[in-house]
């Protein structure tokens, strides 16, 4: 397998390429003009002129497509400041084996409902985007198009394309989206929350080096059911000096078992990260995955961080 070596918040990340492929494959969630594809210009930047990059229908295939193989390099978005994990993606991100979490970003995100330039708001009758741009504008939505039907669409640029077929039709989408599709924005900024932000990962086959300012994102489930196994298992990140950014309990599929998700501050390069995920899995763990160890992203200024929780 042939490696490149890029740059991802200005530090080194080394991806392995597919047999065969030329040049690296890029996926992201399209089509042209989601919010996606502007984390993936951050990411990549003037990489992409050398990359052969692609739109999928959804953010789950961009996952698969990439443990696959069919991509090196798959961009996805991951939690949102307001609704959270983006579940369609961790679900994936649970049964890969082959990749890798290798960077993020972090994007200030701005709503924008859109429609034909005839539209008035009271008289649409259907509101398209992506699930979790409409749970961002469930205020707005229920005040301003109150007798709206709100309807799940594979992404906020996909919903715009429904918008030019009928003039009681708005879609919920970035500003590039509109200007994309010309046609008109009917209101700005109508996000419930200002400061609104998303957390977009980069994936592939490849490894990172410790920066000193890193995360790591796990999956471990305890070794057994007891009261304090919890407790226990994050004692141990305590005794190696290590703070936790971020924690969820997520299913396993069997009723009433669950696996914890874990992202801290560190490289798996780091030893006391790496003695402390040593400990847990052999002492606490019946089962302990790394996820990726990456440079944190840089938040945008006037937005919000969404993968900070406090104290340990």
């Amino acid at each position: 397998m042939r490696q490149i070596e890029i740059l991802i918040n200005n530090y080194p990340v080394r991806i392995m390429l597919a047999q065969g492929n030329a040049k690296p494959k890029v996926a992201c969630l399209g089509p042209e003009g989601t919010y996606t594809e502007a984390a993936r210009h951050q990411l990549l930047g003037s990489y992409l002129k050398s990359m052969e990059a692609n739109f999928l229908p959804y953010n789950a295939t961009v996952v698969q497509k990439v443990e696959a193989g069919d991509y090196d390099i798959g961009i996805v978005p991951v939690e949102n400041a307001i609704e959270g994990d983006v579940v369609e993606v961790l679900r994936e991100l649970k049964h890969t084996k082959e990749t890798n979490i290798l960077g993020e970003t972090i994007l200030g995100i701005q709503h924008m409902l859109i429609g034909q330039p005839e539209a008035r708001l009271e008289e649409i009758k259907e509101v398209h985007s992506h699930p979790q741009a409409l749970a961002q504008c469930r205020a707005y939505l229920l005040t301003h198009c109150p007798k709206a039907i709100q309807k799940n669409a594979s992404s906020t640029a996909a919903a715009v394309e429904l918008v030019k077929e009928n003039s009681r039709v708005a879609a919920i989408a970035s500003r590039r989206a509109a200007e994309i599709s010309n046609l008109p924005i009917l209101a700005e900024d109508i996000g419930d929350i200002k400061g609104n932000s998303t957390r977009f990962i980069l994936l592939g086959r490849g490894e990172t080096l410790s920066t000193g300012q890193d995360s790591t994102a796990l999956i471990f489930v305890p070794r057994e059911d007891r009261p304090g196994i919890l407790a226990d298992c994050l004692t141990v990140l305590k005794l190696y000096d290590i703070n936790l950014t971020k924690l969820d309990s997520r299913p396993t599929g069997k009723m009433r078992e669950y696996e914890m998700w874990l992202t801290l501050d560190g490289h798996i390069q780091d030893s006391n990260v790496s003695q402390a995920l040593n400990l847990l899995d052999t002492r606490y763990c019946a089962s302990l995955r790394v996820l990726g160890s990456y440079r944190k992203a840089i938040i945008p200024q006037g937005v919000k961080d969404p993968g900070v929780i406090n104290g340990q």
